[in-house]
């Protein structure tokens, strides 16, 4: 059941323990300045010790906080199925993808006042280099945000595109042409952990390189909105995975 007003956090991990066990904490703290929040966590079938780890939060877990979600059959990392089954298994009106090595920081209060007069817009949260002018960014996108009831009308994240790169820019693109607004917002520090492209591709179990996976699913998402094809996966077989820790449940 969605909860009106809700900004469900969704993150997403394999074998990146060392990254959450520095800005999960955080986040969870963000969470619980806004009161009206949560953050779902997939653990993709991490062999990190992170179904372990998550145990000192099962408080917040209890609690609702936080919604621990474990797929334990795939092998290899695919970004646009693991953000789905985070996203599928949110409770908030309004979704938010968030990168395991980014901060929430203080954007809440700014996101909801978008959000209570445009509804139906699709937020994009950047960071700035201290070398960039502020308007450029540097084109991080480990933070985008939407309407749930939107999020599901376009399918969510395309699940038949490679593994990892361009798929936050193609749901952007595809919400664009589907009639959502677009707006950016820039995050005050702290930002976000550094995630050289090499680590992104670490598990993918894919030998290309990460700029020749973005060009090839460049390519993928331009024809598709060429052709207007703007909903993802209408053949998408659900996943069984874990809900906190006790129940099964299809996604």
């Amino acid at each position: 059941m969605t909860t009106p007003g809700r900004i469900s956090f969704c993150v997403t991990s394999k074998n990146r323990l060392w990254q959450l066990s520095q800005t999960l904490s955080v986040n969870l703290y963000a969470v619980i300045a806004d009161g009206n929040a949560e953050i779902v966590l997939v653990n993709y079938n991490s062999a990190d010790g992170l179904d372990q780890w998550i145990h000192q939060f099962q408080h917040h877990i209890e609690s609702g906080l936080l919604r621990y979600i474990h797929e334990r059959s795939e092998p290899y990392f695919h970004a646009s199925k693991a953000k789905n089954l985070g996203h599928l298994a949110a409770t908030g009106e309004f979704l938010v993808n968030l990168d395991g090595d980014n901060f929430i920081g203080n954007t809440i209060p700014a996101w909801r006042q978008i959000w209570s007069q445009q509804p139906d817009t699709l937020i994009h949260g950047f960071c700035v280099e201290p070398s960039q002018e502020p308007e450029s960014g540097n084109g991080t996108y480990g933070r985008i945000g939407l309407p749930g009831a939107c999020f599901l009308a376009l399918g969510g994240y395309d699940e038949d595109m490679l593994p990892s790169a361009h798929e936050d820019r193609d749901l952007i693109d595809r919400a664009a042409a589907f009639g959502l607004s677009i707006a950016r917002t820039q995050q005050p520090p702290p930002y976000a952990m550094r995630n050289p492209h090499v680590d992104t591709m670490q598990h993918s179990g894919i030998s290309l390189s990460w700029w020749e996976v973005r060009e090839l699913n460049k390519k993928r998402s331009a024809e598709n909105i060429r052709l207007g094809r703007l909903i993802a996966n209408s053949n998408r077989t659900p996943v069984k995975v874990l809900l906190n820790y006790s129940e099964e449940i299809e996604l």
